[in-house]
């Protein structure tokens, strides 16, 4: 079983969920609509997690605001009204006791559910849910979007980790940390933004790709080849440059016996098997 598939099990397998309080709270909407919010919350909220102000929306961002002693919270947040998957978005405290940032809706109006779990240090593989509620966005106050381009403060990221290990060394590790340290909206364990077309549309610098056993076959001038395999049968990696037309400069780990960032270059002209595909990191958490 690939790292990936172990550590998102282990996520969901530790997800405990036993409500103590809750309370009807209401905020003000767009257009200035009265609203009421039922926020409930968990057992383990008590002494580490607590809004301070009721959740608002203005558009299309929900704004959370309230006290926290834990490193890291994620968002679950799911159009219930929509046939599209729940998304999740991670907001990382920086040590601080207090936050307030926002959360890009981008699946239209309906009924939306959030659930927000807690993590007590950033390297563990379980969560504890916090506090739940539920909202609506009526038809016209927000529609589809994609959020701002995150895509430098990946790029930021990678450069910061190079040479090093980032968690346990898996090719996968490193884009689950640039995407959670810059706040993307992405859904484990490989749906990392928007799916590109490799062909029609621009591919640039940030954007993450996901091979499936592709194998390129490299000719040489003496007249031989060389081979190499990217995924047996995944592998991901971070483009950090775009040197031509499916021509690219990667940064990845566990790569060549390597299991520490390196950057190389790939050229899927190159391909005669196997698949591949890449995505644009899609903004969650905005400040």
């Amino acid at each position: 079983m690939p790292a990936y598939s172990i550590r998102v099990f282990a996520r969901i397998s530790l997800i405990a969920c036993i409500m103590f309080a809750s309370t009807t709270i209401a905020f003000t909407g767009t257009g200035n609509e009265e609203r009421s919010i039922s926020v409930s919350y968990y057992d383990d909220a008590a002494g580490v997690f607590a809004l301070k102000s009721p959740p608002s929306v203005d558009g299309r961002q929900l704004r959370l605001t309230g006290t926290c002693s834990l490193p890291e919270l994620t968002l679950k947040v799911q159009n219930k009204s929509a046939r599209v998957p729940a998304r999740q978005a991670v907001f990382r405290t920086g040590g601080k006791p207090s936050f307030d940032f926002g959360y890009v809706c981008k699946d239209g109006p309906g009924e939306y559910e959030i659930i927000v779990f807690g993590k007590k240090r950033i390297e563990d593989l379980g969560m504890r849910g916090l506090c739940t509620f539920s909202f609506r966005l009526a038809a016209g106050e927000t529609g589809r979007t994609e959020g701002p381009d995150i895509s430098n403060c990946v790029l930021s990221y990678v450069k910061s980790v190079m040479g090093t290990t980032v968690g346990s060394g898996e090719c996968w590790d490193l884009a689950q940390e640039a995407l959670d340290g810059c706040g993307a909206d992405w859904n484990r364990p490989r749906a990392f933004g928007t799916l590109l077309d490799p062909v029609k549309d621009e591919i640039r610098p940030g954007d993450i790709i996901q091979f499936r056993s592709v194998k390129l076959v490299e000719k040489l001038p003496n007249g031989g080849t060389r081979w190499q395999v990217l995924g047996m049968p995944d592998h991901t990696a971070i483009i950090v440059e775009v040197l031509g037309i499916k021509n690219f400069r990667l940064a990845h780990q566990n790569i060549g016996g390597k299991r520490f960032v390196i950057t190389t270059e790939v050229n899927l002209n190159q391909a005669t098997s196997g698949t591949y595909s890449i995505y644009r990191p899609v903004a969650g958490i905005t400040k």
